[in-house]
């Protein structure tokens, strides 16, 4: 083959081209638009920018500077009147998208509010451009189009548009689409006609960012102050919360007020005028006759009890101290309050009188306020105006005495958040301890306004007498709030009421002669109702003398009393009348102290004057004396501490006491109204203790002296606790225990456990601190069990005994854990989620989808009522505090009401509460009406204040598990209404509670006769080797044909019958033997032998009495026993004679009973005088089995 010769030639160099970026031809500006409900006009406004707050920061500084430049604002009072704000030509709605938009896959949406006029549609580009093959970059030309279809029918296009531009950053450009009328709705489709590039060199992503619902309408928004605000958006990454403090509605206050000074100028004359106020009383008022949101559409101002709250107002704009030392001063009430949803009126109303201390009524077909404020006596009740002259009195409990209030205010500074006021009362906390309330001051926005607040509480709580009585008609019936005067004769212990019988200008004749002098002051009521006091000028017999004439003449009859320096008229405040239906009225009414207002505004203390002068002739002296100690810890040291205490003695108001130790001084106590004392750090020793009571005219008792009482210090350690058990629980055991008397200085209590009853490498489980007495041992598995034991140690250092071993047990009842289980999975997210039934209503679906900025990929098909739908759903949500992302599939058939449908959810979820990530799968039908479905979770929940969940979860009829392949499928597990069914199983360790067996149940070495175990169906059971501890019953059975091969004993052994034994070990048989002498004369003694205390025992013996010594060696006496079953060999019953020096004698008892004993008496007779003898005894014992006891008494 030839070769072929190629050949070329080298070019000239040319210039190189250096690559030109183009500038950016487009840029796209967005504003955030807000218009905000502010609240029912008209306001009297007082908005600049240093008042309005975006996230907390002021528009404007205090020096003017613009903190967010650009930042527009429009402020409308609420107004009828008021103009539109030009910035909201229209009602908008923004909808997030935020969808990419491809060539092959246009955008669709679907619009339902048939209230709108027109769509705009935000598009945007977040780069745009090209690369040249010079690498040169220009812009990029997009062309796209929008289509609109009315009530399903078929698109009709109504823009063509085109971008030809070149930017590196996102532009963004709106279209607004005016739509048709519809009946049902619209679908929008955006397509691109430009097909993506898909290349590198091209930048040409298009985004769907935003679709804005509109109506076109310029809303004035008549009777509502609005707050319109406009900003760029790239200030800020989110919508900032906008707040602001703006001057609140113009109420209706009297015409001779001024709201800016507090003042009242000249008579009023009962005109009112618009201003704004923030004095409690005209809210109220201004509340009550409001149309739109108030009674004002069934209350009119004839209804109102102007002048009583024209006082009440101007007590709250009354100036106090301001609590911050110095001399500023504040209004007594104020009331700031912001009414954000709707309430029952009288409870509104309740809370807005409450702000001026106040309560309200309905009473003479008018609404009726009073105020908890200084106020004159209306009206004074004697016994002789009241029926009976009978006057009932009653307390509320100690226990609602309260020393302290915890009072919660709005603090300005803190953008109205809820602050703190702790109140108290030394002299309340000092009688009746630490007793709190907590109380809520509506409209309150300075601390010392809290604080009056909580010491009017807190002074009004403590005087809780009340008195209740029975009136006619002959006297004025007070109305609730009225104050009223109450001249008890039998408790102030003298004559301080009764009726006129005359009166002649200053000159009064009283029906008799009172108990007053000059000075005091003579109350009566007049003709017209009201009850006035005059100084007395003279008093002689019964008539009295008053230095000025009452306004008015009093009436014969009419009641008076006397209110004196010394005694004091009670002061009642009504709360409530009762008609008894018989031309009487019952008054209730509750105490009341005048001198509590100046100590409320100023601090200042007035005491009280007495009521009663009543003096006990003789005191009463103490009884009941008790003394007693108790050991206290101070700084961690167990102290004792002697306590004294004594009964309540009529008529005393305060005890002296004194305690003195052995016989040494007496040692005083500070005089006291309590009915106890203390001395701590006491030594050992005797203590006694007298004491002596004291009434209101000084007049002590004689000393009352207690018995002498020993008292010691801390002794021994720290007892054991009481009652230490161990209870089952889910998943855990529960210790509970209880302290004994004396452990009040315990520490802890310290807890071990062990896996076994001996106690063995027993560990620390936990200390708990006193007075804890239960603790739980969670986190175990079911069934599973330990032994505890606890001691006490005190605070120093000193431990107590161990209790006992107590065992412990998880519960180990399955129904209760099943229970459990399915309670925790049903209840938690997954779980509801997993038997919830699938919506299949399609267009909320897509509503809701849309309203949450939702992305839509929906295919669906329809013929008549059938209908098919296949529809993905993805939503993402990213906030300050909440990320979530989630995808649904949902595939749906149905025709008419029956619907089949599959819906795939996976859901992501991150926020303040946890995170969660849950993945459901279910299917569902409804047939006639009723949904049924079945389905899968799987879920791992990170949740706050609990443990992390991993979880697989099934709702079905029937869980079936197939294996096997083509013709061998079979099932080897299933769950079917509830019941499991295993074909083979492996248990490596079960517990079961009941169980029944088919065939039979075997061990898996089992070889029959030789190893293993066995039971079968019939009752047959074999058992190569076994341990009974308990009882065995049997109605026959062989041991080895009747033998026992090998038995062991190991407790006691109760043989009843006769035992044959070829062979026997251990002691079967006990012996013993004592012997001694004896040289005197008619010796004897006495021995005893104790039998077996389980079984009766035989005795076998042998007794040797030998004479020596001198002269004639015989033996005289006998032997005397205590049981006739017994018989001596030879007998010697009747001091037999033997003419020899030795004797013996062969004991043989047939039978001993169990726990019982015998005694022998040996004597001997006399010895030959003159002549040295002496006799001793051997005696030798034998008994089958062994015996208890046997010995010389």
């Amino acid at each position: 083959m030839a070769q072929k010769i190629i050949r070329g030639r080298k070019g000239g160099g040319g210039g190189g081209h250096t690559p030109v970026e183009s500038p950016d031809s487009i840029q796209s500006i967005a504003r955030a638009k807000m218009l905000f409900a502010l609240g029912e006009g008209e306001f009297a406004g007082g908005l600049d920018g240093t008042n309005i707050f975006v996230d907390g920061t002021p528009v404007l500084g205090s020096d003017g500077t613009e903190n967010f430049p650009g930042f527009r604002w429009e402020f409308r009072p609420g107004s009828q009147a008021q103009e539109y704000i030009q910035g909201i030509p229209a009602v908008e709605n923004e909808i997030s998208v935020g969808s990419e938009l491809k060539s092959g896959a246009p955008w669709v949406r679907s619009v339902s509010n048939l209230q709108l006029s027109a769509v705009r549609l935000r598009l945007g580009w977040p780069m745009l451009q090209k690369q040249a093959d010079n690498g040169d970059v220009n812009g990029y030309r997009i062309e796209y189009a929008i289509d609109v279809a009315t009530d399903g029918g078929s698109y009709r296009e109504v823009l063509t548009a085109a971008i030809d531009d070149k930017t590196t950053s996102l532009y963004e450009r709106s279209h607004r689409i005016n739509l048709p009328k519809a009946s049902t709705g619209w679908q929008l489709r955006v397509r691109r006609l430009t097909p993506n590039a898909n290349s590198a060199r091209i930048a040409d992503r298009m985004n769907i960012e935003a679709l804005t619902e509109v109506i076109d309408a310029k809303l004035r928004y008549p009777n509502t102050a609005l707050l319109y605000v406009e900003f760029d958006s790239k200030q800020f990454p989110n919508i900032p919360k906008i707040s602001c403090k703006p001057r609140g509605r113009l109420i209706r206050v009297p015409d001779n007020y001024d709201p800016q000074t507090r003042s009242y100028t000249g008579i009023w004359s009962g005109g009112f005028k618009w201003a704004y106020s923030d004095n409690p009383a005209w809210v109220f008022y201004d509340i009550i006759l409001a149309e739109r949101f108030g009674l004002g559409d069934r209350i009119d101002a004839s209804q109102v009890s102007e002048s009583e709250l024209y006082r009440i107002a101007q007590y709250c704009d009354q100036l106090v101290p301001d609590g911050r030392g110095g001399e500023g001063m504040e209004p007594r009430f104020t009331c700031n309050v912001y009414l954000q949803s709707r309430e029952e009126a009288w409870t509104v109303l309740s809370d807005l009188a409450g702000i001026f201390r106040g309560m309200t009524y309905w009473g003479q077909n008018q609404m009726v306020a009073l105020a908890d404020m200084p106020r004159d006596m209306d009206f004074t009740y004697t016994r002789a105006n009241v029926i009976d002259g009978k006057f009932t009195y009653s307390s509320a409990s100690e226990r609602t005495r309260y020393s302290t209030a915890m009072v919660s205010w709005s603090d300005p500074g803190n953008h109205y958040a809820d602050a703190i006021e702790a109140v108290f009362d030394s002299d309340l906390v000092r009688r009746y301890d630490v007793n709190q309330t907590e109380l809520t001051a509506i409209g309150c926005t300075t601390p010392s306004e809290a604080n009056r607040r909580g010491r009017w509480a807190l002074l009004t709580n403590s005087k809780d007498r009340t008195v209740s009585f029975s009136v006619g008609l002959d006297g004025m019936i007070p109305m609730p709030g009225h104050i009223v005067g109450v001249a008890d004769q039998m408790l102030a212990g003298r004559v301080i009421g009764g009726r006129l019988s005359g009166a002649d200008g200053r000159k009064l004749t009283l029906d008799r002669k009172p108990g007053a002098k000059a000075g005091d002051r003579l109350i009566v009521n007049l003709p017209s109702g009201r009850a006035q006091a005059r100084t007395v000028q003279a008093v002689n017999e019964r008539v009295v003398t008053v230095t000025t004439a009452y306004s008015e003449a009093p009436a014969p009859e009419a009641a008076w009393s006397i209110d004196a320096d010394d005694l004091a008229v009670q002061l009642y405040r009504v709360v409530g009348i009762a008609d008894n239906g018989d031309n009487t009225y019952t008054v209730n009414a509750a105490e009341h102290d005048p001198n509590k207002y100046a100590r409320i505004d100023t601090g200042a203390r007035i005491d009280d004057r007495p009521i009663s002068i009543i003096p006990p002739g003789v005191q009463a002296p103490p009884k009941n004396i008790t003394i007693d100690s108790y050991s206290s810890v101070s700084q961690g040291i167990a102290i004792t501490t002697l306590r004294a205490a004594w009964g309540a003695v009529e008529n005393a108001i305060a005890y002296e006491a004194e305690w003195r130790k052995d016989n040494g001084n007496w040692v005083s106590v500070p005089r006291t109204s309590a009915l106890s004392f203390e001395v701590p750090g006491i030594y050992a020793g005797r203590y006694r203790v007298r004491v002596r009571a004291i009434n209101a005219s000084n007049v002590s008792s004689v000393w009352a002296t207690s018995v002498e009482t020993d008292l010691k210090g801390k002794e021994g350690k720290p007892p054991m606790p009481l009652g230490f058990k161990a209870s089952p629980l889910l998943w855990g055991i529960q210790l509970d225990w209880a302290f004994p008397t004396g452990a009040e200085d315990t520490l802890k209590t310290e807890i071990q456990y062990a896996d076994n009853a001996a106690g063995n490498n027993a560990m620390l489980l936990a200390d708990i601190p006193y007075p804890l007495h239960t603790y739980a041992m969670t986190g175990l598995k079911a069934g599973q069990g330990f032994w505890f034991r606890a001691r006490l140690q005190d605070r120093t250092g000193n431990q107590g005994d161990w209790t006992g071993w107590a065992a412990g047990q998880a519960n180990a009842d399955a129904g209760d854990y099943l229970e459990n289980i399915g309670d925790d999975l049903l209840t938690a997210k997954d779980g509801e989620r997993l038997v919830g039934d699938i919506d299949t209503n399609i267009d909320a679906i897509l509503q809701n989808a849309l309203a949450n900025n939702a992305t839509v990929d929906h295919q669906w098909a329809q013929y008549g009522t059938v209908r098919a739908d296949i529809m993905v759903v993805k939503t993402t949500i990213a906030e300050v505090d909440r990320g979530l992302a989630e995808m649904k599939t949902q595939v749906q058939a149905q025709i008419d009401d029956v619907a089949a449908v599959l819906e795939d959810k996976l859901t992501a979820t991150v926020d303040a509460d946890g995170a969660t990530a849950i993945h459901t799968l279910k299917a569902g039908v409804r047939v006639n009406g009723t949904f049924y479905n079945a389905g899968m979770s799987i879920a791992v929940l990170a949740e706050n204040g609990r443990p992390v969940t991993t979880r697989v979860g099934f709702n079905a009829n029937q869980f079936v598990l197939m294996s096997g392949n083509n013709s061998n499928q079979y099932s080897p597990f299933a769950v079917v209404d509830g019941q499991v069914f295993i074909s083979d199983a492996f248990i490596r360790n079960g517990t079961i509670d009941s169980a029944k067996i088919a065939q039979h149940i075997q061990s898996s070495n089992w070889i029959n006769g030789q190893r293993g175990w066995a039971i079968n169906k019939d009752g047959g059971a074999q058992f190569h080797n076994i341990t009974a501890r308990g009882a065995i019953y049997a109605d026959t059975g062989e041991f080895k044909n009747g033998v026992i091969g090998n038995c062991r004993i190991l407790e006691n052994c109760s043989i009843e019958g006769k035992l044959s034994a070829a062979n026997i070990e251990g002691a079967i048989m006990d012996g013993s033997m004592l012997s001694w002498g004896s040289g005197y004369t008619n010796d004897s003694r006495v021995l005893r032998f104790a039998g077996n205390n389980v079984i009766p025992v035989r005795i076998y013996g042998q007794i040797k009495i030998t004479r020596g010594g001198r002269g004639s060696p015989h033996i005289y006496g006998g032997i005397r026993k205590n049981k006739t079953s017994g018989r001596f060999l030879p007998e010697s019953s009747d001091g037999l004679s033997y003419d020899k020096s030795s004797v013996s004698f062969v004991y043989i008892d047939e039978l001993v009973g169990k726990s019982e004993s015998v005694f022998w008496q040996l004597a001997v007779g006399e010895v030959d005088q003159g002549n040295y003898q002496s006799t001793s005894f051997a005696v030798n014992i034998f008994s089958t089995p062994q015996y208890t006891a046997f010995g010389l008494e």
